[in-house]
Order: C-alpha cells, then sequence, then structure tokens
C-alpha cells in the first residue's frame, strides 16, 4: 500500500487500508520525516496505532456513508471479553492476551472473537471502536 501513497509524494511510514461495502476501500498513510524505526516491536506498535487510527476514520466513514443512523444499545460483554479488548486495544496479540490473562492463545481470540461479534463488528480493531464509541471500554 505505501508504494501507492509514493505517488503523491509520501517518503517514509506506514499505511493501512480496510473494506468498505460495495467494493469501497478506505486507505490511510502517515508520512515520516525520519527514517522507520529499525526495532521490530516499535513498528509493530506503530501499526497498530495506525490501525487503530483506521478504525476510528473506518467508523467515521460508515457513519457518513450511511443514510440513517440508528440508536444502538451496548451489548453486554462479560468481563474475560472487556479484560482482552482493553489488552488490545494497547497493541497485545492474542498469544500476549492469553499470558497476561493467564488463559490459552485460542481462549483469547475467542473472547476477542466473541466480543466483536457481540458488537457486530467483522474484526477486532473495529470492535474496540465501536466499544468505545459506545462507552463499555475507556
Amino acid at each position: 500500500m505505501w508504494e501507492e501513497q509514493a505517488m503523491y509524494g509520501f517518503r517514509t511510514g506506514i499505511a493501512a487500508a480496510s473494506h468498505l461495502a460495495n467494493g469501497r476501500h478506505l486507505l490511510i498513510g502517515v508520512d515520516r520525516d525520519q527514517p522507520l524505526p529499525e526495532d521490530a516491536d516499535r513498528i509493530t506498535s506503530l501499526v497498530a496505532q495506525l490501525q487503530l487510527c483506521l478504525a476510528f476514520a473506518l467508523e467515521s466513514s460508515v457513519r457518513i456513508l450511511l443514510d440513517d443512523i440508528k440508536v444502538e444499545e451496548a451489548p453486554i460483554l462479560t468481563a474475560r471479553e472487556l479484560e482482552a479488548m482493553r489488552w488490545t486495544m494497547e497493541g497485545k496479540t492474542a498469544w500476549e492476551v492469553g499470558r497476561i490473562l493467564g488463559i490459552s492463545e485460542q481462549t483469547a481470540a475467542r473472547h476477542l472473537s466473541n466480543a466483536s461479534q457481540k458488537l457486530g463488528c467483522n474484526n477486532k480493531i473495529l470492535a474496540i471502536v465501536k466499544a468505545l464509541r459506545l462507552g463499555i471500554i475507556t
């Protein structure tokens, strides 16, 4: 995706894309005035932060593109689903969430999947954004 943005003058940075309904896409990129860090963990953190930013932009885009917005009630999430979402919001992987909570990676992923499903989202990043918007997590 970075190559797509290079034609607009972007030199060094990161980019992420998400798919919307009806073949629409949302692309976001951040240009830097210095090289990307060589530390893989730092790059992973930067990408996670950009994906969260993309999710907020996606949430706003969906509201703009929809004709009518319905008021939603917040679904009830279990304590473990909330914990898994909070750690994921901090950039932790399912494996790391599992280690932190003392559960398996698969169980952590299942908590995130269940929370996403309850929130009507197709991925954990959108679920986190929606949970933030609804006030379920802070």
